[in-house]
């Protein structure tokens, strides 16, 4: 499948250039709300760190825009009515690119459409109103890689959002006591070297739990493990 099939390219997406020679990592921002979109872009632009793409007001706008710029992040509201979901425009993506970076733009208190999202591939969440320097911390780690610093408040924002969860099977994959160990401080917004201390091993080992996680719980990356950990109930936020 690619990518433009899914809506025709909009004129001023196709018409608009960037410098191919800025070096910056390329940002997309999707969201039906112009000024929102105007204040990401402004806290992103100030630090200098990044090339902010023209905006993408749905979930079809964002597919062409994508197909068109191929950005190194893409920053993708969740919930835009009328149209396509920030769901369904992130699952179009990733699609067709496996590769794509998508970190998905909730409120305080975010609504449906995370987990599916996450399910989707998205790497990240990060709140519209998260201080600015919050904001392009989330930006620049995720340029780096997936990481469980992007996963700080992954759990509770799930669990504030209200999503049904898909059930889990009735038996649960069997976890070492070191698996399960890493998976529940993941879900607690611990980052590797945190984790590390803790358990008074090395990254690499956390890194070797982290991918035998992975394999016993189908998920292709971090975020979903923390799905996952919900689904079957292997962490319940106190």
């Amino acid at each position: 499948m690619e990518i433009h099939k899914h809506c025709e390219i909009p004129e001023a997406l196709s018409m608009t250039a960037h410098d191919d020679n800025d070096a910056r990592p390329r940002v997309l921002i999707v969201d039906d709300d112009s000024w929102t979109a105007r204040a990401i872009a402004a806290a992103l632009e100030d630090s200098d760190e990044f090339l902010v793409l023209p905006y993408a007001h749905s979930g079809e706008e964002a597919i062409s825009a994508y197909a068109i710029h191929h950005p190194d992040i893409v920053l993708m509201d969740v919930n835009m009515p009328p149209g396509m979901s920030g769901a369904d425009a992130t699952s179009a993506i990733i699609e067709t690119d496996p590769e794509a970076a998508v970190i998905l733009l909730t409120t305080v208190s975010p609504g449906p459409g995370i987990s599916r999202a996450l399910e989707a591939g998205a790497m990240a969440v990060v709140q519209k109103t998260a201080a600015d320097d919050e904001l392009v911390a989330v930006v620049r780690a995720a340029t780096a890689g997936e990481s469980p610093a992007l996963l700080r408040t992954l759990a509770e924002d799930i669990i504030i959002s209200g999503d049904i969860l898909p059930d889990a099977p009735a038996v649960a994959p069997s976890l070492t006591p070191a698996e399960l160990a890493l998976l529940q401080q993941l879900c607690r917004g611990l980052d590797y070297a945190e984790i590390a201390s803790e358990q008074h091993v090395s990254i690499n080992t956390l890194k070797t739990h982290a991918q035998n996680l992975r394999a016993k719980l189908d998920a292709t990356n971090l975020a979903q493990l923390i799905v996952r950990a919900l689904q079957y109930k292997f962490f319940s936020p106190e």
